[in-house]
């Protein structure tokens, strides 16, 4: 709690995954906001709402896609407890086997909701009005042209047609959103990115875990030099910051893999900067885990157990309280909401005795 870099927000649990939101998330948030809304020269009005969008796109498209990693773990008989969101992507607490199907499945899951999203949006917008294609560029701009909320997208016919209908222009961001997602996590090919656990997890059988540990920290370290300058090149802080967190992600995968004593790592950096906490014992088959629904069900009726016991112990500690006001003060003394309740309290403790 004395350090402000661990502070977080929690929203909530998603299919009894705790999900949490770094103090940082809406302090950079705002910044690129901001930044967007006064660079030079004057962006037309309105474009802050534009940023705003695309913020919460980008919130909802990576919650759902560290979301996708809990789900591949627990389809490899793993678990999730929590994601974290913050501005450099998601940290999501997975336990998974230690082997190389259950690792490469966790990865590659992330990215999959991150295309299943582009594949529903350019179909989508296939079918609707002027047929316009997605952006199939990363480079795409994703703001608007006036202050109407005008923007440049082109049809499947290849014509450059101008648009204010929200629709299309909200499919567009969406599409675009994912798509970088995906092509990061899946083109850059070091830890802590997904491109780079599944290459870990496909080369491990092959040439041992240590090695294809080590070939990744060095491709890694690669990425981290052309990341950093496209950042230095269109001087993008957010950029600068991704190379410094591969080079750090990468840095503290190699001095884990020299302080092992064994052929397997004690954890695992996930996707966007996710981690997860692996099982010691790979020798040993894992007990079939519960389905994320048969452990809703199973928290959901404990949780009602509990409620009917305490409700039951407040009825009794409410029976007590009114026999002694029966007794000190009479029977008139009680209201008719409190004789139906005693009736009520009476009827079910004979239904009881019975």
């Amino acid at each position: 709690m004395r350090d402000p870099f661990s502070w977080s927000i929690p929203l909530g649990r998603v299919f009894g995954i705790l999900v949490r939101v770094h103090i940082l998330f809406p302090l950079v948030a705002l910044g690129l906001i901001m930044r967007i809304s006064f660079s030079k020269p004057s962006p037309p009005d309105h474009t802050w709402l534009d940023a705003l969008q695309l913020t919460m796109l980008w919130f909802f498209s990576v919650l759902l896609h560290e979301l996708g990693h809990c789900f591949g773990a627990r389809k490899m008989n793993g678990d999730a407890t929590e994601i974290m969101l913050w501005p450099l992507g998601g940290l999501a607490q997975v336990d998974i086997p230690k082997n190389p199907r259950a690792h490469f499945i966790t990865a590659l899951s992330g990215p999959l909701v991150n295309l299943t999203l582009c594949f529903l949006c350019a179909l989508t917008l296939a079918f609707i009005g002027s047929s316009f294609q997605p952006p199939w560029s990363p480079f795409w701009p994703p703001f608007r042209i006036d202050a109407e909320g005008t923007m440049n997208l082109v049809t499947w016919a290849g014509f450059l047609e101008e648009t204010t209908s929200w629709f299309p222009i909200f499919l567009s961001r969406l599409f675009f959103v994912n798509w970088t997602l995906f092509l990061l996590n899946v083109l850059l090919i070091g830890f802590p990115l997904d491109g780079g656990r599944m290459l870990q997890a496909f080369l491990w059988p092959r040439i041992g875990y240590r090695q294809s540990t080590i070939m990744v920290i060095f491709t890694g370290f690669g990425c981290m030099f052309l990341v950093g300058l496209f950042g230095i090149i269109f001087n993008e802080v957010m950029v600068l910051c991704l190379a410094v967190y591969i080079y750090v992600a990468c840095k503290n995968e190699w001095q884990i893999l020299e302080m092992e004593t064994s052929d397997y790592e004690s954890g695992y950096d996930f996707s966007q900067g996710y981690t997860s906490f692996e099982r010691d014992d790979p020798e040993v088959p894992a007990k079939p885990k519960l389905s994320w629904w048969e452990r809703w069900k199973k928290a959901r009726t404990l949780k009602k157990i509990q409620s009917i016991i305490k409700q039951q112990e407040d009825e009794e500690i409410r029976m007590d309280s009114l026999l002694d006001k029966l007794h000190r003060e009479g029977f008139k003394s009680l209201t008719e909401e409190e004789h139906r309740f005693m009736k009520r309290f009476s009827d079910r403790y004979k239904n009881r005795s019975q």
